[in-house]
């Protein structure tokens, strides 16, 4: 990316972040994916562990973390968006050959081992009870969030409640939206969510 297209991304952030109207988020969503557009499309086919939808979802992930940190450290948004876009792909292979290597073991101790029966330990029920008062505690924070939230914000929150591909893309497609509009409603919402008392506001979008 030339200084000239950096400079005018930077500025487009800058006036987003104080207008926060929805044609300068799409100026800055569309200005970035075309200047990511070819290694988007070189991730999702260089690779069989990954496909265009988990590129894009990275890539939406990091336009709102940057968008975030921007707002409350200042610094430079391309520069920070891409050292994390490249950060956070080179996890996500790691995390997807981690994965593929444990599932090859699994089925090559499957064919060796017979099965075993064995006791539920009475600490997996208690893991069990903690983890559904954190989901039943995660679902009355987000039905509080959504209060007052317009029908769309609703239906994105929602689909991704019940969706086993909770991208802002996947989401984006089965609603008939653009996924910078899925993007622009969840950050309207992060804005009524408090990350000091409850963390990120991502982690509550797995509720169910």
């Amino acid at each position: 990316m030339n200084e000239s297209k950096k400079l005018n991304i930077n500025h487009a952030v800058a006036r987003y972040l104080v207008t926060k109207g929805e044609a300068d988020f799409n100026e800055v969503y569309r200005s970035l994916h075309a200047e990511y557009r070819k290694k988007i499309a070189y991730w999702s086919t260089s690779t069989f562990m990954a496909n265009k939808h988990d590129v894009m979802e990275i890539f939406d992930d990091m336009l709102l973390r940057s968008l975030d940190a921007v707002e409350k450290n200042g610094g430079d948004f391309v520069k920070l968006f891409h050292l994390s876009l490249n950060s956070r792909y080179k996890s996500l292979l790691r995390k997807l050959t981690t994965r593929r290597k444990f599932e090859q073991y699994e089925v090559e101790s499957e064919e060796d081992e017979k099965p075993a029966s064995f006791e539920i330990d009475s600490g997996f029920r208690i893991e069990e009870e903690i983890i559904a008062k954190k989901k039943a505690d995660q679902r009355q924070l987000i039905d509080s969030l959504l209060n007052d939230a317009d029908a769309k914000t609703t239906a994105i929150v929602e689909a991704f409640l019940v969706s086993e591909n909770a991208s802002p893309t996947a989401i984006g497609e089965a609603l008939g939206l653009h996924h910078s509009t899925v993007i622009r409603s969840l950050k309207r919402l992060a804005g009524k969510f408090d990350s000091k008392k409850y963390g990120d506001y991502t982690d509550f979008l797995v509720a169910l």
